[in-house]
């Protein structure tokens, strides 16, 4: 379980997140919805560990994650979660294959295994003819598909979806969405997603909305 207790954060004099309570379920897709600067991508990003509140708490399983730094922080980080963003962040000097397993190199896993979850990926995710290609040489939807893999290749309790299809036209908005249903279905995956996008609500298990530094179920 993934819990934010309390959690406040401002910029300047703009309160951006007013004591926010949530709890969430493993094994679940929740989505979290909000105008622009509602602080949906804040909250994401301090549940995640990539900022720290002003104040309040975030738990997982029991633990604070509030208080890791150093290799404790970088490896809850690199084993237990995975992040997906609107703009992808593929590496363009590295093909599709390495752009997915660079993650696991990173934490050292053994080669073989790592190679097979990752052709094993790319035929979940229907890339598998896009192995050996380089970032520039595919499609917005294309460009997704990888960071997703990428996202999943540690095998993350959570994966965390950052505006996810912002750069991606309806079709493949709607595509992206039922990718996300079935990886939910297939692993048992948790995804938190924030987004504009109100049709992640149809396969959430949860939704939730931010009004003025609130936050509320929807």
């Amino acid at each position: 379980m993934l819990v934010g207790k309390n959690i406040s954060k401002s910029f300047g004099e703009v309160k951006v997140l007013q004591n926010i309570n949530v709890e969430f379920q493993l094994g679940n897709i929740i989505s979290i919805f909000g105008g622009s600067g509602a602080g949906k991508s804040t909250l994401l990003y301090i549940l995640s560990t990539l900022e720290k509140p002003d104040s309040g708490k975030v738990e997982f399983n029991g633990n604070s994650l509030i208080e890791l730094s150093g290799d404790n922080l970088s490896n809850f980080r690199n084993e237990k979660i995975g992040f997906v963003f609107q703009s992808h962040n593929l590496l363009n000097e590295f093909n599709v294959f390495e752009n997915i397993c660079m993650p696991a190199y990173v934490s050292k896993n053994k080669s073989i295994g790592v190679e097979k979850r990752a052709r094993q990926l790319l035929s979940d995710l229907g890339i598998e003819n896009k192995e050996n290609n380089m970032p520039n040489q595919l499609s917005g939807g294309e460009k997704q598909r990888v960071a997703i893999a990428r996202s999943l290749i540690n095998s993350p309790d959570i994966v965390f979806a950052d505006e996810p299809t912002g750069n991606l036209d309806d079709n493949n908005s709607k595509k992206f969405i039922k990718l996300i249903q079935n990886l939910n279905e297939k692993y048992n995956q948790t995804f938190i997603v924030v987004s504009h996008n109100k049709e992640f609500k149809k396969i959430s298990n949860n939704s939730f909305e931010l009004i003025n530094g609130k936050i509320k179920s929807i």
